[in-house]
Order: C-alpha cells, then structure tokens, then sequence
C-alpha cells in the first residue's frame, strides 16, 4: 500500500475506527483493495466521516484466505460473502473439496509458489459458475489464478 493511501487512512479511518489501531485499519483495507481495487480510488477522495461509511460498507463482506508458507483447508462447507472471497496459495497451499463458495467475485489461485487443489466444489460469482465434479480436479500452481466477476 503506498503511502498517499497509508496517509489518508491514519488521517481520516483512524478517528472513524477509533477502537482499532492504525495498523489494524492499514491492514484491514491493504486485503480489501487487493479483492476491491476501486477502493483505492475512493480512499484518495475520501473527505468526511460520511464517505470512510459508504467505503467501509463496500470493503466489508470480504473473506481474505491467504496460505504464506501454511496450509488453508476448505472440506465440506458453504462459504458466502456479502462482497467477494479470496484464495491465496502464496508459498504454501489451498485444498477446496466437498463445498460451495459463492459471492459476487472470487479469486482463486495464488502468488508464489504455492498450490491451490480444488475438487468436488461449486464456485459461483455474480456472473460465473463453475462446477468441479466428482473425479474432477483444478490444480493451479505458482501465479495461476482464476478471477470470477
């Protein structure tokens, strides 16, 4: 996150979110502009109380998974989101089996040189759907991402 961005958060978030530390806003909002990178945009022209609101409503409902050099294991579950879910193998690895992931965007795959193994899972967006049967399979390794909107 640059520092024009850093400098509006501690400026104008940290007085709004006057029970979490400065950190803790910069980081909140480093994971969200990465799935949302409008939020950007409109952290630069933030001017008031009112509009760090309306932003922190569209940065919320956002699931944030990223492996580092662990492990994320989703096996049987439903996971939504108000806004949008993202996967990161980074170095280590994501295992999705057995579940249904649904929000309006997802981000799955990773950076590094991770591994992200998907299997018998339902992956919906607002605009995709993609299914992974019963002895099917989506291996993604190093940069390989798949991006639904």
């Amino acid at each position: 996150m640059d520092q024009i961005i850093q400098g509006v958060l501690i400026g104008l978030a940290t007085n709004y979110f006057s029970g979490f530390t400065q950190q803790y806003v910069i980081d909140f909002f480093k994971k969200a502009i990465v799935i949302k990178p409008n939020l950007k945009l409109d952290l630069l022209n933030a001017k008031n109380n009112q509009d760090i609101d309306r932003i922190f409503k569209d940065a919320v409902g956002v699931i944030d998974a990223q492996a580092d050099t662990g492990s994320v294991e989703v096996d049987q579950n439903f996971l939504t989101a108000i806004k949008g879910i993202r996967f990161d193998h980074q170095h280590g690895k994501v295992t999705i089996s057995g579940s249904t992931i649904n929000a309006p965007e997802l981000r799955t795959g990773g950076s590094g040189t991770g591994l992200t193994f998907i299997t018998n899972t339902t992956m919906e967006s607002a605009g995709t759907k993609i299914q992974v049967g019963v002895g099917a399979s989506i291996k993604m390794t190093g940069n390989a991402k798949i991006t639904q909107t």
